[in-house]
């Protein structure tokens, strides 16, 4: 069987990373995400974990207790936007591409890398560069045998130059006096199991025989010592998964009960929610809208339409609907979101009580062209409607200047 050649990428402080994309004049400062609402901390630059900021501290606590540092609410939508850039590059290199996170993903280039004549560290390099040039972010680059393997390899790459490459024919020296916990898979019960053996080190996970893992912990305890050895049992299949819904929901800078600011709101993030359905080739025919109160009260209310589509342009109708009705005058708000589900890639031919199915087809095709116009020229470049996207950026102090792939 030829050995595969698997490469895993991962982003460096993605979220943090994102931020300093968008405003570089962050570069070098502490940064720490916070969560949706501003509730923890989800992400912190290097500079934030030198200090010693720990991730999930609240809010409240980490800025009386880390005054010198940039707290940001995160903007999930354009984290999401950044990601799917680097994951249109990684396509580069091979057409299998597993994407496992937001900011991670598995590559599988046996069959491709001997076109580019490079070596193995040679390729995860140029990986890491080629990123790095054309979009702007950090990564860190693994290349092994197999998938755990090539995690391993990106958890090395962390502490050097920022690509690793695991040969096979030095697992067992790669494995000495790594905690068992270190290795993808491996949850806080199976650490306590393993330990229970005598297994503490990655390496030792070796020498026990098939039997003992198929009796011990089945088929996913012979995965994990197939893949630790060099052989690749868990398959890439190129296949992302599609979601079952699509949320896009965002803490607002500074509380408010501004109508028109909190209605544009809703509107940039129906354009997320819909680019993101076309981008996974879904519709939907089912949209809920979400106000919370300055002191966390959520309003919700959903709605369908009487067939599926992925424009924004049919949609806002039904969705703006929804923001009248549960809109209150004199009430402030801290964040709003939108929420499509019932998603299908079949396209159902159901009455149409809005839209002829040509008209559906011509606000579907403009909200195409809405997508390769913001592609081109960077997010909010043109939106749909008569209502800006400025204000809300100039807001969020959010100002991103995109390379071309």
């Amino acid at each position: 069987m030829k050995q595969k050649i698997i490469v895993h990428v991962d982003g460096n402080n993605f979220f943090a990373s994102c931020e300093v994309l968008m405003n570089p004049s962050l570069k070098g400062k502490a940064i720490c995400v916070l969560s949706n609402n501003d509730g923890c901390v989800v992400a912190r630059s290097n500079e934030a974990k030198k200090m010693g900021i720990p991730m999930g501290i609240p809010y409240f606590m980490a800025k009386n207790k880390f005054s010198n540092v940039v707290y940001l609410s995160a903007d999930f939508a354009l984290y999401q936007d950044i990601s799917s850039r680097m994951m249109q590059l990684l396509y580069r290199y091979t057409d299998k591409v597993d994407i496992y996170s937001i900011d991670e993903a598995f590559l599988d280039v046996t069959e491709f890398k001997k076109a580019f004549g490079l070596s193995s560290l040679e390729f995860a390099k140029k990986i890491k560069t080629d990123i790095e040039k054309e979009i702007g972010l950090s990564v860190s680059v693994g290349v092994a045998p197999s998938k755990v393997l090539a995690k391993l390899a990106t958890h090395k790459a962390k502490g050097t130059k920022g690509y690793y490459v695991i040969e096979k024919s030095f697992i067992h020296q790669e494995l000495e006096r790594v905690p068992i916990e270190e290795i993808w898979g491996i949850g806080t019960n199976t650490t306590r199991s393993l330990k229970k053996f005598g297994i503490f080190y990655a390496n030792q996970i070796l020498l026990k025989d098939d039997e003992f893992y198929k009796t011990n912990y089945g088929k996913r305890g012979m995965e994990l010592k197939y893949e630790l050895s060099g052989e690749s049992v868990i398959p890439l299949t190129g296949i992302a998964e599609k979601p079952k819904s699509i949320q896009r929901t965002r803490a607002f800078p500074e509380f408010s009960s501004d109508k028109k600011y909190i209605k544009t709101e809703i509107m940039l993030h129906l354009h997320n929610v819909c680019k993101k359905l076309r981008e996974y080739s879904l519709k939907t025919n089912s949209i809920a809208v979400m106000l919370r109160t300055k002191d966390f009260q959520i309003q919700y209310l959903e709605d369908k339409i009487d067939f599926m589509t992925d424009s924004e342009i049919v949609l806002a109708q039904k969705v703006f609907s929804l923001f009248e009705k549960i809109y209150r005058k004199g009430i402030i708000y801290r964040s709003s979101g939108v929420l499509a589900f019932s998603l299908s890639d079949i396209e159902e031919k159901n009455q149409l009580q809005l839209f002829s199915d040509e008209k559906n087809d011509k606000c579907q095709k403009l909200s195409i062209i809405l997508d390769k116009v913001e592609n081109k020229y960077g997010k909010g470049a043109l939106m749909a409607g008569d209502l800006a996207i400025k204000s809300i950026r100039d807001k969020h102090k959010r100002q991103l200047n995109y390379r071309e792939i």
